[in-house]
C-alpha cells in the first residue's frame, strides 16, 4: 500500500481516519473543501469532488482511496435534494472515474445505516434486503452500485462499508448525541422528537474509523461490511436521560411534536440495530469505547469549549 487518500479528510470522521491510518505506519493524502491541519500529514488538499481535474492532480501516485466526502444532514439534503445527488451520485463517479484513470487498486465506499430503513428483524446484518426513506439515503445505495458497475466495467476493485450512528467530538450540532450534550451542558433541555421511542446502537467515531480502516487493510474484495456498536442499544428518551445523569444536570427530557419540527415521522426509523458478526469475524473488527465513556468524552469537550 503506496499512499492512501482520504476524500472528506477534513470532516468529522475523516479526521479520525486519517489518524487511524497515520498510527498504522500508512502515508495519507487528504482532500476535503476545508483543510485539516493533522500533524503528520504533508498532503492536506483543499477541493471538491465535484471538480474531476483537481481530483486527478490530488490522486496521482496513491494506490488506495477511501471515499468519505459527501452531502450529510437529514435538513441538508432533503431541503437541497439536487445538491444532494450531485455531491453523492455525480461526486462519487468523478471519484471512481479517477480511480481507473490513476489506476487506483482498491476504493473503500462510505454508505450508510440509512439504506436499510425500516427492517422487520433486528440486528440488521448486510444481507437485508433495502429499504430507503430519504434522499440521502438513496443517493448512497447509487452509490454502491456504481462501486459495482466500475468492478464490472474496468475491475476497480472496491469494499463499502455502512456506518451505524457515529457520533464523537467535532461532530455537527445537527446530530442527535452532540445536539443533546450541547444543550445539556448548557443547562437547556434536551428536545425528544415524538415519544423518543427510538431506538439505536452509537459508535464512538474512533472505533468507526478502526473499522474502516480494518476494511482497508483486509484482503476482503466487492464485500459490504456493518460497521457500528452492537452492544447499547438505546431509546433517544433514555440516551437524553443518561447524558443528563453523567452530566449531573437537574434537566428533563422535551418531547417534541414532529408538527412542531424540522421532521418528518415517515422518513424515522423507530429501531436500528447492527449486526456487527461479519466485520468481527472477517476483520478481527471490535468496538472498545463504550457509550458511557463516548458520552463523557463529548461532554468534556464541550465543557471546555464552553470555558475558552
Amino acid at each position: 500500500m503506496r499512499e492512501v487518500l482520504v476524500t472528506g479528510g477534513g470532516g468529522f470522521i475523516g479526521k479520525k481516519v486519517a489518524q487511524e491510518l497515520l498510527s498504522r505506519g500508512i502515508q495519507v493524502r487528504l482532500f476535503d473543501l476545508v483543510k485539516s491541519n493533522i500533524k503528520g500529514v504533508n498532503c492536506d488538499y483543499v477541493g471538491s469532488i465535484l471538480d474531476p481535474y483537481k481530483l486527478s492532480h490530488v490522486m496521482k501516485g496513491c494506490s488506495h482511496v477511501i471515499h468519505l466526502a459527501a452531502a450529510l444532514g437529514v435538513n441538508r439534503t432533503e431541503t437541497n435534494r439536487l445538491e444532494c445527488l450531485l455531491i453523492n451520485i455525480q461526486g462519487t463517479i468523478n471519484v471512481l472515474e479517477t480511480c481507473v484513470k490513476e489506476r487506483v487498486e482498491k476504493i473503500i465506499f462510505a454508505s450508510s445505516s440509512e439504506v436499510y430503513g425500516e427492517q422487520p428483524v433486528q440486528p440488521i446484518i448486510e444481507e437485508a434486503l433495502l429499504n430507503p426513506k430519504s434522499n440521502y439515503a438513496a443517493s448512497k445505495i447509487v452509490g454502491e452500485e456504481f462501486m459495482k458497475a466500475y468492478l464490472e466495467t474496468y475491475k476497480m476493485k472496491y469494499n463499502i462499508v455502512r456506518f451505524f450512528n457515529v457520533y464523537g467530538e467535532d461532530q455537527r450540532d445537527e446530530f442527535v448525541v452532540p445536539r443533546f450534550v450541547k444543550n445539556i451542558v448548557n443547562d437547556k433541555h434536551p428536545d425528544i422528537y415524538g415519544e423518543g421511542d427510538q431506538i439505536r446502537c452509537f459508535c464512538y467515531v474512533e472505533d468507526a474509523a478502526r473499522g474502516i480502516v480494518d476494511v482497508l487493510s483486509s484482503p476482503a474484495e466487492s464485500e459490504i461490511f456493518n460497521i457500528g456498536n452492537d452492544s447499547e442499544p438505546i431509546s433517544m428518551k433514555d440516551l437524553a436521560s443518561k447524558i443528563i445523569k453523567i452530566s449531573n444536570k437537574n434537566l428533563k427530557p422535551q418531547f417534541v411534536s414532529y408538527d412542531d419540527s424540522d421532521r418528518d415521522s415517515h422518513r424515522d426509523i423507530i429501531q436500528r440495530i447492527p449486526s456487527v458478526e461479519k466485520a468481527k469475524k472477517e476483520l478481527g473488527y471490535k468496538p472498545k469505547v463504550s457509550l458511557e465513556e463516548g458520552l463523557k468524552k463529548m461532554i468534556g469537550f464541550y465543557e471546555v469549549k464552553n470555558n475558552c
